[in-house]
């Protein structure tokens, strides 16, 4: 397959023609959603292949990730900007990877290094048997249901990757030692061995895997954080001011109309810009993300009404005379930041009354499980606020970020007391 076309041997999307756009883009959302593509899927592949130097010029550029492309996989390697809870493996059905799926994910990989195009479950297993045998820190035992279930959850999310596909048998059936035979895409488990085990000698911790060089001239300095504040774009379903860094700060923050721009020319999706942050807006065609808000289940319903009632509650605080803006902190003075406009503070009191009170009015019109286990299903709702950068619950009180206000079902909550004249706010 070649790339010698006119439109691809440009090198950067701002090259493009205005008509050319559209397939980049598309290539672009499909990667990062997807940032592993295989020729299981043939069309979306050849997207990929087709714009293959330009994409991976933008995403170098804009993002400082790596798209690797082979004969019948493409991935791009993604640096996150910063740690989250939110961001992890998922199985088909949405159900999280577990802490076993996990580490059987590392070791299935580990022992697909072997030649061989097909392989047994039971073959698998032995491999991994073999090499942790006598590491004291795995501690394996695969008769284990926890472990046989992680490891059907690992070959679960490498089939939905493209690494695996199921030639014979029933994978569900693993858990209770049922024999299935797996097709290998060896391009695909190649491209998720990227790194030598050197890589490790430096980490001590998780924060060490996404960690950048510190240090150097203004103009690198100004790079690294321009390539974060895009990263959290992607990243991030709302950027707040409070989330950015030193360098982020006073080197990228300034010219974030411009990065907007630059990320609207390759991923088709506005950037909508405040004084308190920034946010991607996806389009309906073929996401980024793999998620909306609002949902159609009970938890996203309630989730919404729930947050509304709790906008309702800051506007009582308000009204009452309650000043419930953030103190601004040392860290800002220093920055010349101004005071924090990106949230408001609810007390843990009462947004429990407002949960209390929105499930008295709706709680007839969700589903069953919202009755029968009322406590996971707030927790539920909490964890889908916090996910989308709504809402974040600590100990004592509930944070309650700007972005929330657009959810809003009634009038919008007036302007804190406190703010500069020059800004516009999304609370008002």
């Amino acid at each position: 397959m070649t790339t010698t076309t006119a439109h691809t041997r440009a090198r950067i999307a701002a090259q493009l023609a205005p008509h050319q756009l559209g397939e980049l883009q598309r290539a672009a959302r499909l990667l990062l959603r997807r940032p592993l593509v295989t020729s299981k899927d043939p069309e979306a592949f050849a997207l990929v292949r087709r714009w293959e130097q330009v994409l991976g010029n933008e995403f170098s550029q804009k993002f400082g990730y790596r798209l690797d492309v082979s004969r019948t996989s493409a991935r791009l390697l993604r640096r996150p900007a910063s740690l989250s809870s939110h961001r992890g493996a998922r199985l088909p059905n949405g159900r999280p990877m577990s802490r076993w799926g996990y580490v059987y994910f590392a070791l299935v990989l580990a022992a697909l290094e072997q030649p061989g195009r097909q392989v047994l479950a039971s073959e698998l297993l032995d491999r991994i048997e073999q090499r942790a045998r006598g590491d004291e820190h795995l501690s394996l035992d695969s008769r284990e249901y926890a472990q046989r279930k992680g490891f059907s959850d690992a070959v679960k999310y490498l089939g939905h990757l493209g690494v695996l596909t199921v030639r014979d048998g029933d994978v569900d059936a693993i858990v209770d030692d049922g024999q299935v035979l797996f097709d290998i895409d060896r391009d695909a488990a190649a491209m998720c061995l990227v790194a030598s085990p050197s890589i490790l000698r430096e980490v001590t911790n998780v924060a060490d895997f996404i960690a950048t060089p510190t240090g150097g001239s203004t103009a690198v300095r100004s790079t690294n954080a321009r390539q974060r504040l895009n990263r959290r774009l992607i990243d991030q379903p709302v950027v707040s001011v409070d989330d950015l860094d030193d360098d982020e700060y006073q080197l990228a923050w300034r010219n974030r109309r411009r990065e907007a721009d630059n990320i609207t020319r390759l991923t088709g999706c506005d950037v909508e810009l405040r004084a308190e942050g920034m946010a991607l807006i996806d389009v309906t065609v073929e996401p980024v993300s793999g998620e909306r808000f609002p949902g159609n289940d009970s938890v996203a319903h309630a989730s919404l009404l729930w947050l509304d009632r709790m906008l309702g509650a800051l506007d009582d605080l308000h009204d009452e005379g309650h000043d419930v803006v953030a103190d601004l902190d040392e860290t800002a003075a220093v920055l010349r930041r101004p005071p924090s406009i990106a949230t408001r503070r609810l007390s843990r009191h009462d947004c429990d009354r407002a949960w209390d009170e929105m499930f008295a009015d709706y709680g007839t019109r969700f589903a069953r499980d919202a009755r029968d286990r009322p406590e996971r299903f707030r927790a539920n709702c909490g964890e889908l606020l916090d996910r989308f950068g709504l809402v974040r619950h600590h100990t004592g009180y509930v944070e309650i970020f700007a972005a929330a206000a657009r959810f809003r079902a009634v009038a919008s909550m007036p302007a804190p007391k406190r703010h500069h004249p020059d800004q516009a706010e999304l609370f008002r």
